[in-house]
């Protein structure tokens, strides 16, 4: 009866084992892996797998950790990078002002909204898209946070600081600058400090520790008219490598 009872149980035991290891018993599945090495639409995994890449598994490098999927047949196909960081490769990421905040010192400080965590060791490209006003004295100045090490420099494009925008009229002459993160930008105003202006900073900056980058900004020179920085107004942060 014994002789039975393990002849039973070996016999369970395959069966369970071929069901685990044949996809066409088991159904299709999924599962995580890392990519060793990289080839033309497809992705080899550090565990031997051959999988073909969907085009939004973009730019695949080895030492990805990623999602793969097995059809019925044994197929397999590689999704996507599984998110292990503050700040996903390729998707552009976004922080905005729903009320506007007014400021009537010339300290610089972060914007409570435009602000955003970057992983060490990465690539961004970060734009900061800005609507705001202020009175010909005291205008609107900006400065970047960035984390320690950082290295890039951005652009700034506006409204020049010595220009005064008529109310009729929202043109006249620019800043096109290119400068350090900490380097303060001054932009002009309208001739209506309820009126709003247009300026767009953006940079392509690489990281060595993670840390915070945000919009600094303040007066140019301290007025008790407040200067603005108005609804609408957005961080676009695209981590790029």
């Amino acid at each position: 009866m014994k002789t039975h009872r393990d002849l039973a149980w070996a016999l369970e035991q395959k069966t369970k084992r071929t069901g685990q290891n044949t996809p066409t018993v088991r159904g299709a599945d999924w599962r995580q892996a890392t990519v060793a090495t990289v080839a033309t639409g497809s992705v080899t995994t550090t565990d031997g797998i051959k999988a073909r890449c969907l085009t939004s598994y973009a730019a695949p490098a080895a030492g990805d950790l990623i999602v793969i999927s097995q059809a019925g047949n044994g197929q397999w196909i590689a999704l996507n990078r599984i998110a292990t960081t503050t700040t996903p490769l390729y998707t552009p990421v976004y922080r905005y002002k729903t009320v506007g905040l007014d400021r009537t010192n010339n300290t610089l400080a972060d914007d409570p909204d435009l602000t955003m965590q970057l992983d060490a060791g990465a690539v961004y490209h970060i734009e900061f898209h800005l609507h705001h006003a202020a009175t010909n004295t005291g205008r609107f100045r900006t400065a970047w946070t960035v984390p320690a090490g950082a290295t890039g420099n951005r652009s700034a494009v506006g409204p020049d600081q010595g220009a005064i925008l008529s109310t009729t009229s929202s043109g006249g002459a620019g800043r096109w600058g290119v400068h350090q993160f900490n380097t303060p930008c001054i932009y002009g105003s309208r001739d209506d400090n309820t009126l709003q202006v247009f300026s767009l900073e953006e940079a392509t900056l690489t990281t060595t520790s993670a840390g915070t980058c945000a919009l600094q900004w303040a007066q140019a020179t301290t007025n008790a008219t407040a200067s603005r920085l108005a609804a609408g107004s957005f961080m676009r942060v695209t981590r790029i490598g």
